[in-house]
């Protein structure tokens, strides 16, 4: 429970918030007047402790629905920043990846243009590339007449 329902259950507190409420408005009149319209006897003192009770009690419930909704909304965003924390993480193992996938192709498109450079290694990715036409021939011809 918070602090201050534990503070409203005290019997001190009850003999402080009943003076603290003795001269406010409750239903629309004071308790304290002394006019024709309020009571001075002990009975119409205890219908207003006994609404306020219950008004008390009303702010208690609603205090701890308030507080079980703002843990709900606690846990929510725990799971949120986590999800968050677990994303960022994937984002930085996928970007490692990409770079280091990047540096490959750079360092493999380097020594495919010194191999170019050479007659010997333009005849060699001439052989090289028929042979891997005649590869992707021979199974389309293959995959055509299997069905």
């Amino acid at each position: 429970m918070s602090s201050l329902s534990r503070s409203t259950s005290s019997p001190a507190s009850g003999n402080s918030r009943s003076r603290l409420f003795e001269g406010s408005f409750v239903g629309g009149s004071s308790s304290s007047s002394s006019g024709g319209g309020g009571s001075s006897s002990r009975g119409g003192n205890d219908g207003g402790e006994d609404e306020m009770s219950l008004l008390e009690s009303q702010n208690d419930s609603s205090l701890n629905a308030l507080h079980q909704k703002i843990r709900a909304i606690k846990g929510i965003s725990i799971n949120l920043h986590d999800d968050v924390n677990d994303q960022n993480r994937m984002l930085d193992t996928m970007s490692q990846s990409f770079t280091s996938v990047g540096d490959g192709i750079k360092s493999s498109t380097k020594r495919i243009q010194v191999m170019l450079s050479t007659p010997h290694g333009q005849q060699t990715c001439t052989m090289v590339g028929l042979i891997v036409l005649l590869v992707v021939g021979v199974w389309i011809l293959w995959a055509k007449w299997s069905r």
